[in-house]
């Protein structure tokens, strides 16, 4: 395992450099755990890669895969109304947050030309795709690189599932990371929270929450404020998600 420790979140020019390495090993083959701001993540390209990350994350096979992107990839890919995309613009351009969104894709969009059957297949579910958004810099990186090569980017939280997301390298347990090609440790992930949660998650077309992320509270104030829409407040105890 190749480690890259960078300190507390280290300047964007290093987050990109960092990304484009990362990206070359996910694209020949690696597994990388990646530092993004939401939580620790752990993310692969090819179908073997992502057969990986479920044996290390000791993942459901039930349960897909996010997938990594931005505004580009949402725009081009997915099949949503006019609302919709006013939704995620909303809250990851005009208030430069995170956000999960699943909703409907186009398969035969030129992005997932290269991609393999069965990373494909882990990371969809019934024509829908769950794609993670503006994530931090090195995130953001990663998916302008992705839409660029047309070479999609598959997995989710650097954690053995069921034991809620890591916000610091060294609590991502260490059978995890030493079975990763590439780690990357800056420090506290910008959006620790007491839920050990990462992304919110929304379901399109029905703004339905799916997953009530570390910042929730703050995302359903915007919402109820632009759109009007209440959002389902996040559950008092018990489960913070429904996927």
């Amino acid at each position: 395992m190749e480690l890259i420790s960078r300190g507390q979140e280290p300047s964007q020019d290093i987050q990109c450099a960092d990304a484009r390495r990362a990206f070359r090993i996910m694209g020949a083959g690696g597994v990388t755990l990646l530092p993004l701001s939401v939580s620790y993540a752990i993310f692969a390209h090819t179908a073997l890669a992502v057969e990986r990350i479920y044996a290390l994350k000791k993942r459901p096979q039930t349960k897909p895969n996010g997938v990594i992107g931005n505004w580009d990839i949402f725009s081009e890919v997915f099949q949503v109304e006019a609302r919709d995309r006013d939704l995620v613009r909303c809250l990851t351009l005009d208030h430069d947050l995170p956000l999960s969104i699943i909703g409907p894709y186009r398969a035969d969009h030129d992005w997932l030309r290269t991609v393999q059957f069965g990373a494909l297949h882990r990371s969809t579910k019934n024509g829908t795709m769950d794609l993670l958004m503006n994530a931090g810099p090195l995130h953001n990186e990663l998916a302008r690189l992705s839409l660029e090569a047309a070479q999609p980017l598959m997995g989710s939280s650097a954690n053995i599932s069921g034991s809620g997301s890591k916000f610091r390298f060294d609590d991502v347990q260490e059978s995890l990371r030493e079975g990763c090609d590439l780690a990357m440790d800056y420090g506290t992930s910008r959006y620790i929270n007491d839920w050990q949660m990462g992304s919110t998650i929304i379901e399109l077309p029905s703004w339905r929450v799916l997953r009530w992320g570390g910042l929730f509270e703050q995302q359903a104030q915007l919402v109820k404020k632009h759109f009007g829409v209440e959002l389902t407040p996040r559950p008092a105890s018990g489960s913070w998600t429904l996927v």
